[in-house]
């Protein structure tokens, strides 16, 4: 395609070199041809004509020059504001999230007027890339990139499709469409060569996975993929930055206490300025500040934490900061980081985030009925994405009304069992005593189901079912259910404030 533009037949003509340029460099940057299209500017007729500049800007942008795309795009803003190529060049060079946002809203109008020297398709796919980062409508994002890619399939445009298809499992990662996520993920086209559009999606098929596990409660898996991403070297934006942010997390939440010191440093990697619409240092501090929860260290986390409570816009950061305040006894703050959180549409998981955490707040405050009607909510919210992250925190307090849940009975049964499993995978890596099947059976004790449901649920004999208690009651050196989830939540950081489970 771009041997056709060199040889257009009236390169010298000013107005059809600039249609001919018109038409392809959308294309020519999503097909990574970038260099070759920064050639034909240059050996434009009008080498100054402002669209010139701009795509120019472009260019320099995705070759890694940010200084220069500045300067060329402050030389070619010369045109009316709602110009197609201004429009879709801010799009990819406007770094604040109002300017993103107001743009987007003109580049809509400027897709229901796309002349023939418009690259429809392109533009289609770079308003659904910003609507992503944007996260104000990730629904309308979906159908944007949806659309794109039957666009770009029925086109024969195998990169633009790529590229599309990418950036919708990012969305439906993101809206918490984990299932969906993932089958677009399995089907994704594998690119042929390294891209110019690398710097924007570098490591987004791992970042997904690697999201997707973490709030899956597989820590494991999310750290493998994950590490497969960051790059210590890398700009500290985009998925390479996202992924550093949930690996973190995932060090964290398997109190992997060997890596935290690494931790903080891969933090320190992550960009403290907005880029794109992605609001980092909000998040970077959110995570920092978690990390040095995790370290011991609450003042610190106080201090890093606390300008975030002043910034809208980050709901999924908000809703992980207002478990943390929660955490540190400031229900205060955790109600106020709540309602930023909750001040927008939110991915289930951040749902049931805010809801687990709003449960815990309720029962503090003496509203057991309250909360276990919040709980009930999250679990609803969590249970058709397998979402099981938000309620394996150690703290007693969601232990505790978890069992209470469980001991009420609960339109989740199914899932809540799957949670307290999980909850006695995590426990048996801090303790190491029991056998895998041993920790199944120790996750149904904390229900009210008997021995000989159990074994039903299971599918192993009733007998081998009392074995196991047996074993159980053994190594703990106990002779009772309730002493037995007592004593490996203690042994696991889980210290229970009463005699019986919260109303």
């Amino acid at each position: 395609m771009i041997d056709a533009v060199r040889e257009d037949p009236s390169p010298s003509d000013p107005a059809l070199a600039r249609a001919a340029l018109r038409r392809n460099w959308l294309r020519l940057i999503l097909e990574s041809r970038t260099r070759d299209l920064e050639q034909l500017c240059l050996a434009h007729p009008e080498p100054h004509d402002p669209h010139v500049l701009l795509i120019r800007a472009c260019c320099r942008e995705l070759l890694g020059d940010s200084h220069g795309a500045t300067f060329l795009r402050g030389q070619g803003m010369r045109i009316a504001d709602d110009d197609f190529v201004v429009c879709f060049t801010e799009l990819l060079l406007a770094a604040d999230t109002p300017t993103k946002a107001t743009i987007a809203d003109r580049a809509r109008e400027a897709l229901t007027e796309c002349g023939p020297d418009d690259d429809y398709p392109s533009a289609l796919f770079l308003l659904g890339w910003t609507e992503v980062r944007l996260r104000r409508d990730l629904s309308g994002a979906i159908g944007l990139l949806r659309s794109a890619s039957d666009e770009a399939r029925l086109r024969g445009r195998p990169e633009t499709y790529r590229l599309a298809q990418s950036n919708l499992a990012f969305a439906l990662t993101h809206a918490g469409l984990f299932t969906d996520a993932e089958q677009t993920l399995d089907a994704l086209p594998v690119s042929s060569s390294p891209s110019d559009w690398d710097i924007f999606e570098g490591g987004l098929p791992q970042a997904n996975r690697g999201t997707i596990a973490y709030w899956r409660g597989d820590y494991d898996d999310a750290i493998a993929h994950l590490e497969q991403v960051v790059d210590e070297g890398g700009p500290g934006t985009n998925f390479e930055a996202l992924a550093r942010l949930y690996l973190v997390m995932s060090i964290i939440a398997l109190r992997r206490e060997d890596r935290y010191f690494a931790a903080a440093g891969l933090l320190h990697g992550v960009s403290k300025d907005d880029k794109h619409g992605i609001p980092w240092d909000t998040l970077r501090r959110v995570i920092s500040a978690l990390l040095a929860h995790a370290e011991g260290h609450d003042d610190r986390a106080r201090t890093i934490a606390a300008p975030v409570l002043a910034r809208p816009g980050a709901a999924v950061a908000h809703a992980v900061l207002a478990e943390l305040y929660r955490v540190l006894e400031e229900p205060a703050s955790a109600a106020q980081a709540l309602r930023l959180a909750t001040s927008g549409a939110l991915p289930r998981y951040a749902r049931a985030s805010t809801l687990v955490t709003a449960a815990a707040l309720r029962s503090l405050a003496g509203h057991g009925a309250d909360a276990h009607e919040q709980l009930d909510r999250a679990l609803e919210s969590a249970a058709p994405e397998r979402i099981l992250t938000p309620f394996l925190s150690d703290d007693l307090l969601i232990g505790d009304l978890l069992i209470a849940h469980a001991h009420r009975g609960s339109r989740h049964d199914e899932f809540l069992g799957t949670i307290l499993e999980r909850r006695g995978e995590l426990a048996r890596r801090r303790t190491g005593i029991f056998t895998p099947r041993e920790s199944e059976v120790l996750a149904y004790l904390r229900t009210t189901m008997t021995a000989e449901e159990i074994s039903t649920r299971l599918g192993v004999a009733y007998p081998t079912v009392k074995t196991h208690i047996s074993s159980i009651y053994r190594k703990l050196g106990v002779t009772s259910r309730r002493e037995a989830v007592l004593n490996v939540d203690a042994r696991s950081g889980i210290r229970h404030r009463h005699a019986a489970p919260p109303a």
